[in-house]
């Protein structure tokens, strides 16, 4: 695959019920504990169906615990061309005392590898909260890249960071909708900032990565968030010299 001027990856953080379940029970998801389940009654399919008639292949980081309790779905996601990577196990912060890395690490890439029928070959740590072993984890579980840092504006290698092999494919918090959507801003005022930080990164010929999420707080999923999303990708699409591809395809080409 030719390197193209402008590479746009999509990602998606597949975040449901489990942001609600590290504080509530399963059956006291209501008020305000039930934006998460917004994401399988609605979000995914509006949001996914809008990327599939663009025809953009995303990349999907999906916690295990969902994957394990929407296996069928996450499963048809794949089939439709987007690549699934592992998000943790429940939204577990990394770094936190107590927690068994490597054992979460092991179940979430065990639990994705079943339903996708491969195992994940990228890594992007819920909360952004990794620990010094994380990569070294990760490597050692065949992973290709991890997407959890924002310290780059182009993918790197990360063999001097503990990752044998591995690529990191950064992102930038200004095109996380959950931080826009978080702060209550409105869809137009988010779409400006969004396509002020593209136009200077595609001057630049840096990586665009946008991150989405099909919640209905700080997602990107409700109607009127949708149709602006649609009006950016249609501008985003005919911009000259860009391509959009996975986290892997990005992967593979600096592996190369």
């Amino acid at each position: 695959m030719t390197k193209p001027i402008v590479p746009v990856v999509v990602t998606v953080n597949l975040q449901g019920k489990t942001v609600e379940l590290t504080q509530a029970r399963e059956d006291s998801l209501f008020g305000r504990a039930s934006y998460g389940k917004y994401a399988y009654a609605v979000g995914c399919k509006r949001l996914f169906g809008l990327l599939d008639r663009h025809g953009v292949k995303s990349t999907v980081f999906v916690p295990g615990a969902e994957a394990e309790a929407n296996p069928a779905y996450i499963a048809a996601l794949a089939g439709r061309g987007h690549e699934i990577a592992a998000h943790g196990w429940a939204m577990e912060e990394m770094d936190a005392a107590g927690i068994d890395e490597r054992t979460l690490l092991e179940r979430t890439h065990a639990a994705l590898s079943q339903i996708v029928g491969h195992a994940p070959r990228g890594f992007r740590a819920p909360h952004g909260r990794l620990t010094e072993h994380t990569l070294g984890h990760l490597a050692d579980l065949g992973y290709r890249y991890d997407a959890s840092f924002q310290d780059d504006d182009h993918p790197y290698r990360l063999d001097a960071d503990g990752g044998r092999g591995m690529v990191e494919v950064p992102h930038a918090e200004i095109l996380i909708d959950a931080t826009l959507y978080g702060q209550r801003q409105t869809h137009d005022r988010v779409m400006k900032m969004w396509r002020e930080e593209i136009e200077a990164m595609y001057r630049a010929r840096c990586l665009i990565t946008l991150t989405l999420h099909p919640r209905s707080d700080y997602g990107s999923a409700r109607a009127s968030r949708i149709a602006a999303l649609d009006g950016l990708l249609t501008w985003l699409r005919n911009l000259d010299g860009v391509s959009f591809l996975t986290c892997e395809e990005i992967a593979g080409q600096v592996r190369r």
